[in-house]
């Protein structure tokens, strides 16, 4: 038996504990993330909305296009709000060093962009509730609308294309 093998042999049954929720191990939730993660995770998940928002209105035509060029731009400008409150915060130039998940096509990339849109919603409506900055809670509250309305649309444009 191999090394690498046996050890994770030996973890597996810590690991088993922990599945069937025999073991306690103390995980930290999500919503204790630093402001910092917080603000660095949005400018990563904005840049790929942008991006996304981007290449489907190059793969779509009518008002579907006009809708994404449209949410690639409003992608821009929070993602430049958000920068600059990652710079006021730390004193760092944020930007997001990970990648994006390629498009497989219009409708699947419709599709990833709805659900990102869902989730980054929920996650600003989170971080508006738990920073103390006003300024900041107001924008986050502005963006979580923004990607409501953003969801809506792109549902719209899936069923659409039916």
């Amino acid at each position: 038996m191999d090394d690498m093998l046996k050890e994770s042999l030996e973890g597996f049954e810590n690991l088993w504990q922990r599945v069937t929720c025999r073991q306690e191990t103390p995980v930290e939730p999500r919503d204790t993330y630093s402001m910092e993660d917080m603000l660095l995770a949005f400018i990563h998940d904005e840049t790929c909305t942008a991006t996304a928002a981007s290449a489907l209105a190059r793969m779509v035509q009518g008002d579907g296009r006009a809708a994404l060029q449209r949410h690639a731009a409003e992608a821009k400008r929070r993602l430049r709000r958000l920068r600059a409150e990652y710079f006021i915060l730390t004193g760092v130039p944020g930007g997001s060093n990970q990648d994006c998940r390629p498009l497989s096509g219009a409708l699947p990339g419709l599709r990833t962009e709805l659900l990102r849109a869902g989730d980054m919603a929920a996650r600003y409506e989170l971080a508006a509730k738990k920073t103390d900055d006003a300024a900041l809670g107001e924008a986050f509250a502005a963006f979580a609308q923004d990607e409501r309305r953003r969801a809506r649309e792109l549902r719209a444009l899936i069923i659409g294309s039916f």
